[in-house]
């Protein structure tokens, strides 16, 4: 029989509307999708659980929603039904988007690291049963070196007496849209973050057990909100899985679904309901007429509200390219950049991907936080980047080697005020130990001159500690350009561009300074991007 887990996103339920318009979460769909029974006339049996956030009053709504504050409640809540459903040779079958992507692992994490407990030789005792679910759990997170063994007290599925219930009992599938793991007080918000209490929000499991059979992720190209890193399952050296983790273009609800404009997110539910007709899981026969992928789908920007008051922070994702199709890159990505949709027009163009010799020059632009390049730049690779032109900070001029701290004019006291937040800034994060705390008015990198032209390389890698360099580890490699600099990457990535300003104040920033990007032997003539 299989037995079939879905655990929605933040604030999702089967009822949510946009503008009055049903738009519900790829994790309802899903559910709503499977058949009564399986291909040998079995009857699947399946559990729906909404997103934090969804349940209760006001304060637990807000709570819930911002902060993930509910979240093991979930876990153990999917975990008791599963205990208490499970059979020994039943198929296990696990499905979450977002912060229920985040159960979803981590019930499987507990079902490896501890066993499933049989809820049979409870005698319908509610105070036992939960009793001992949270005893479980409690042990799950503390990680012990030791698992617990299967006793009169915890009576393990698949597990005799005396034996630990630890990888005894198989997961058939896990399939996951965009896991966001990050829980908690936004480490943005500074002085809020003093109520955080970090332990209580690590991931429990990055890692693939090797009780999984399959595993699937679909991840979203597009989202930009810092807060919302996805994690990636990790295995360990020389593990052997059945793992697909492939990217889609869109934000992360054009993924995982929740909008009534459901082109984007349609593509990522039709592949992993494939990938799981494929593994045995059986689904209503008419889906079809139903499911409406469309590579020109709206791209929706989810960097809007309360959010838009914080910083984001651009996702390293695979080249986009051919070669990547269908094992890292969902073929619609592709779709769309070769044939972009008319009412959002051009997408992830590429202008360079990084392989010597050669070379690439565009224009990056004062006013936006991130400049997308289109140039991949590969681990390795020595590249020269050279960049000239004026910008301007308001009514401050300033080349790509940025504004010195020397004489002050008028209109440069923002400057040495933004200069002035920034010690505090950073004296107050290394106090409370938040070093992405953003005092408004600093520099996005106070040891870089105002204004100079930085680049970001979107690889998740921590940039390496010169000497004399204090830019806080983030998970990507930041460097100062200037007018020129040569730079060798850690690890694959996309190249991003910006000025160093104050990331609340980018809307009175005007012009661009011209980039060139080479490698290897000079080209004939630099590849054009935007001029």
């Amino acid at each position: 029989m299989n037995i079939i887990v879905c655990c929605d996103g933040t604030w999702n339920t089967p009822n949510d509307l946009e503008n009055g318009v049903p738009s519900p979460t790829n994790v309802v769909k899903l559910y709503n999708a499977l058949a009564p029974k399986d291909p040998d006339g079995a009857p699947q049996k399946s559990y729906y659980h909404p997103g934090v956030g969804s349940e209760g009053n006001w304060r637990d709504r807000i709570l819930g929603g911002s902060t993930g504050k509910g979240l093991n409640r979930n876990i153990k809540n999917a975990y008791c039904w599963l205990a208490g459903t499970y059979q020994p040779g039943d198929k296990i079958w696990l499905f979450g988007f977002s912060r229920g992507a985040y159960t979803a692992r981590s019930l499987g994490g507990m079902i490896s690291r501890c066993g499933l407990l049989d809820l049979s030789t409870y005698d319908d005792d509610a105070r036992r049963i939960w009793d001992a679910v949270d005893e479980v759990f409690d042990i799950y997170r503390m990680k012990p070196e030791h698992p617990p063994v299967s006793s009169d007290r915890l009576h393990f599925h698949n597990a005799n007496l005396g034996e630990p219930g630890a990888k005894k009992t198989p997961i058939r599938f896990i399939g996951v849209w965009d896991t966001v793991g990050s829980l908690g007080i936004p480490d943005d918000l500074g002085i809020l973050n003093l109520l955080d209490f970090r332990g209580r929000h690590e991931f429990h499991d990055a890692g693939l057990s090797t009780i999984v059979a399959t595993a699937r992720h679909a991840l979203a190209i597009d989202e930009m909100r810092q807060n919302f890193i996805p994690t990636l399952w990790t295995l360990e050296p020389g593990q052997q899985a059945d793992l697909k983790q492939v990217w889609f273009a869109g934000a992360h609800g054009d993924v995982g679904g929740g909008y009534a404009h459901a082109g984007l997110s349609d593509i990522a539910l039709k592949w992993m309901i494939d990938e799981a007709r494929e593994e045995g899981l059986e689904f209503r026969p008419d889906l079809d007429t139903q499911i409406n992928p469309h590579h020109h789908g709206v791209l929706h920007n989810s960097v809007s509200g309360f959010f838009r008051r914080l910083k984001t922070r651009p996702r390293s994702f695979p080249l986009l390219s051919a070669d990547n199709k269908g094992t890292l890159v969902h073929e619609s990505v592709l779709a769309r950049r070769d044939d972009p949709p008319l009412l959002q027009g051009e997408y992830r163009t590429l202008n360079w991907d990084g392989r010597a010799p050669g070379s690439c020059r565009v224009r990056v632009y004062a006013k936006p936080h991130w400049n997308w390049t289109g140039i991949y730049l590969r681990a390795g690779t020595t590249y020269k980047l050279s960049a000239e032109g004026e910008w301007l900070d308001k009514s401050v001029r300033a080349g790509p080697d940025g504004v010195g701290l020397g004489i002050y004019p008028l209109g440069r006291l923002a400057h040495l005020l933004g200069t002035l937040i920034g010690l505090v800034e950073r004296g107050f994060g290394a106090l409370i130990g938040n070093h992405r705390m953003d005092a408004p008015g600093s520099r996005r990198h106070e040891d870089l001159p105002w204004f100079s032209l930085v680049g970001l390389v979107a690889n998740d890698q921590k940039p390496a500690r010169h000497a004399g360099s204090r830019i806080p580890p983030f998970p990507h490699e930041t460097f100062l350009i200037g007018s020129e600099r040569h730079f060798t990457p850690t690890e694959d990535g996309y190249l991003y561009c910006f000025a160093n300003d104050a990331w609340q104040c980018y809307n009175n920033n005007h012009g661009s300074v011209r980039l060139t990007v080479s490698a290897g032997a000079p080209a004939d003539g630099a590849s054009s991007g935007t001029k």
